[in-house]
């Protein structure tokens, strides 16, 4: 591997890691995962699970 293979790779990396890091901490704080409202939405159910 030469340097540019390895800096492409480790530019990927990190938007890798920091699209993740974003969803865990959106996720930790009640936001959806996919960003839109869940009206309608079929797999709503298992987005956000109603509490009984």
């Amino acid at each position: 591997m030469n340097l540019t293979t390895l800096l492409i790779a480790a530019l990927v990396a990190a938007i890798f890691a920091a699209i993740v890091i974003n969803g865990v901490r959106k996720r930790k704080k009640g936001g959806r995962g996919c960003g839109c409202g869940c009206s309608g939405c079929p797999n709503a159910g298992l987005c956000r699970p109603q509490k009984p």
